[in-house]
């Protein structure tokens, strides 16, 4: 039997991001914490925290970048693609420069102004702003001449589990508001309209 480990994806997401790092980013970024783990959004590919959320003793702390488990056998050059745009965010968060609003969701000019110059190409989306990105012609040449294939190992999103309860308890849902981000939780589902911003909460699932 095949031993089944993360250790390995990690391995090799550390190794790219250094190669990326030196190759994109002039090796200007901090080394972040690199995890993989479910995708707790709406079908993120990833994300970048816009805090340092790990702490090595009384060090300052490590962003982290996370890599969805659910989505980690695509294609190599969309993984890698993928990791680049993190590390746009790691890029921005390091200069000051805020590139998203409405929680982290909606991509302005300045995340396509970066992503644009560190190996991106950048597309707007209907709802969430600047960001459907991919790898510039550039970019694609560097990651096919690595030779490297892409993951095998994934973790397939469960069927008919959603608002399921979890040890007995009454299950809860999760709302955020788009604009301000703030939280609200239900046993059921409900359509709410934060007053502040006059947007409908959005269940995450």
């Amino acid at each position: 039997m095949n031993e089944v480990s993360l250790k390995p994806v990690i391995e090799e997401l550390e190794n790219l991001f250094s190669k990326f790092n030196a190759r994109f980013f002039a090796d200007k970024l901090e080394k972040p914490v690199i995890t993989v783990s479910p995708d707790h959004t709406r079908g993120a590919y990833g994300w970048c925290t816009g805090w340092k959320a790990w702490k090595a003793g009384e060090d300052e702390g490590h962003y982290e970048i996370n890599l969805c488990a659910e989505y980690l056998n695509r294609p190599f050059e969309e993984t890698c693609g993928t990791l680049i745009h993190e590390m746009v965010h790691l890029q921005n968060l390091q200069d000051g420069v805020q590139d998203t609003s409405r929680s982290g969701t909606y991509h302005n000019k300045k995340f396509k102004e970066t992503a644009e110059a560190h190996g991106l190409t950048v597309e707007k989306g209907e709802k969430y702003g600047w960001h459907k990105t991919a790898l510039s012609p550039e970019a694609l040449e560097f990651v096919q001449s690595l030779g490297k294939q892409g993951f095998t190992l994934v973790r397939p999103r469960p069927i008919g589990l959603k608002g399921s309860s979890k040890g007995g308890g009454s299950s809860s849902r999760k709302y955020v508001c788009p604009c301000c981000g703030a939280i609200i939780r239900a046993t059921k589902e409900v359509h709410v309209i934060c007053a502040d911003c006059d947007c409908e909460f959005q269940e995450e699932i």
